[in-house]
C-alpha cells in the first residue's frame, strides 16, 4: 500500500479501512505501507497508523512500514500512543473489593496523619516548656486578641445550647422520675450529667465548630499565600509566633466556659423541674447541693482544659497541612472539625474510664 497524496484530514475521504480490509485474504502474510511519497501530512497519519495497526492485530498479519523520513519519524514518535497508555482489557474490580480497598486507603491515610500530629504534638509542647526559659518568643499581644475571639465571643451560644441541652434533659428525666415519686433527684441528674459530661463536652464541640475551624482556614489561607514561608525565612518559627498564642487563649478560656455553660445547664433543668414536678426552686438547689461534689466540678474543668488544647492544636495541624489553592483550604478546615470533635469524644470515653478508676 503507498500513500500518493497528502495525508491530512482534509483527504481523509480518500483513505478507506474497509476497502482495505476487504483486499486483505488468507494468503495474505504481510501488509506493508510505503510512505515514501507522502510530503505533507498531519496528525491523521498518526490515526489512520494506529487504525492499521489495529487492524493487522485482528486479521494477525504483520504490518511493515517503509519510506519513513527522520523528520516523519519524530514527527510519530511524539504523537504516536504508546503501549502503556493504551486502555487494557482488564476487568472491573467487584464491589467488595473497591469497598475494602477504599478502608485500607482511608486507613493508611489515618495513620499517617496520626503520625504527622503526634510530632506536632512533640514540637509544640517542646516549644511551650521553653516558653518558661524563654516567655519573650511567643507573640503575646496576640493573646488577648484570640482569648477575646475564642472565648469571650463564644459564650453566648455556649450558655444558649447548654442552657437548652439543661433544660431537654430536665424534662426528658422528670417523664420518668415522676412515674415512681422520685421527683427530688432531677437535681441529681441534671447536676451530675451537666457538671461531668454535658458542658465540657458540648463547649469543646461548639469550640471546634467555631475556633477550630477558624484556625485552619487562617493558617491555611497563610499557607497558600506563602506568608508562613515568608516568616520562616524571616528568622521567625511559626509554631511560637502563630500556633502557641491560639493554643494557649483556648485552654485558657476553656475553663471559664464550661463554668457559665454550668450555670446555664442547672438553670434549664431548674426551668424544666419546676415546669413539669412538684418541687420547689430551694428543694431542687438543696439536692443538687448534696448530690454535686468538687470533684463532679473539677473533673469537667479538667476535661475541659485538655478538649481546649486537643480542639485548637487540630485546627493548627490542619492548617498547616495546607497544600495548593482555596480548595484545599475547604478540605482541611472541615477535617478540622471532624478530626477535632472525633478527639474530643474519644478524650471524653478515656476520662470516663480513668475517672471511675481512680473513684472521682
Amino acid at each position: 500500500m503507498s500513500f500518493i497524496e497528502p495525508v491530512t484530514l482534509d483527504n481523509s475521504s480518500g483513505y478507506n479501512l474497509e476497502a482495505i480490509e476487504k483486499e486483505i485474504n488468507e494468503n495474505t502474510n504481510i501488509l506493508t505501507c510505503d510512505l515514501s511519497d507522502v510530503k505533507e501530512y498531519d496528525s491523521y497519519l498518526i490515526l489512520f497508523l494506529d487504525s492499521l495497526k489495529e487492524l493487522s492485530k485482528q486479521k494477525g498479519i504483520a504490518l511493515n512500514i517503509i519510506g519513513v523520513s527522520p523528520r516523519m519519524a519524530k514527527f510519530i514518535e511524539l504523537f504516536s500512543r504508546k503501549e502503556s497508555d493504551i486502555e487494557t482489557n482488564k476487568a472491573h474490580p467487584g464491589f467488595w473489593e473497591t469497598y475494602f480497598s477504599h478502608i485500607g486507603q482511608l486507613t493508611i491515610v489515618g495513620l499517617q496523619d496520626m503520625k504527622l500530629f503526634i510530632e506536632f504534638l512533640g514540637d509544640i509542647i517542646a516549644k511551650f516548656l521553653a516558653l518558661f526559659i524563654h516567655p519573650g518568643k511567643m507573640r503575646w499581644k496576640d493573646f488577648p486578641f484570640h482569648l477575646t475571639k475564642s472565648g469571650v465571643n463564644a459564650v453566648p451560644i455556649v450558655t444558649l445550647i447548654v442552657f437548652l441541652i439543661g433544660m431537654i434533659s430536665g424534662y426528658q428525666g422528670a417523664m420518668q422520675l415522676r412515674q415512681v415519686g422520685a421527683d427530688i433527684y432531677i437535681a441529681d441528674l441534671i447536676g451530675l450529667s451537666i457538671t461531668r459530661e454535658l458542658a465540657p463536652l458540648m463547649t469543646a464541640i461548639l469550640i471546634a465548630g467555631r475556633s477550630g475551624s477558624a484556625f485552619a482556614a487562617e493558617l491555611g489561607t497563610m499557607k497558600v499565600s506563602d506568608e508562613i514561608d515568608a516568616l520562616n525565612s524571616m528568622g521567625f518559627d511559626h509554631i511560637q509566633f502563630l500556633v502557641l498564642p491560639r493554643i494557649i487563649a483556648v485552654m485558657f478560656a476553656m475553663p471559664f466556659l464550661v463554668l457559665l455553660a454550668n450555670f446555664a445547664g442547672i438553670f434549664g433543668g431548674l426551668i424544666a423541674a419546676l415546669s413539669t414536678l412538684e418541687i420547689t426552686m430551694t428543694g431542687y438547689l438543696n439536692e443538687m447541693q448534696k448530690a454535686l461534689s468538687y470533684g463532679d466540678i473539677f473533673s469537667g474543668l479538667i476535661k475541659s482544659v485538655v478538649f481546649g488544647f486537643l480542639v485548637s492544636a487540630i485546627g493548627c495541624f490542619r492548617g498547616l497541612q495546607v497544600r495548593g489553592g482555596a480548595e484545599s483550604v475547604g478540605k482541611y478546615t472541615t477535617a478540622a472539625v471532624v478530626t477535632g470533635v472525633l478527639t474530643i469524644i474519644i478524650a471524653d470515653a478515656v476520662f470516663t474510664f480513668i475517672f471511675q478508676a481512680l473513684g472521682i
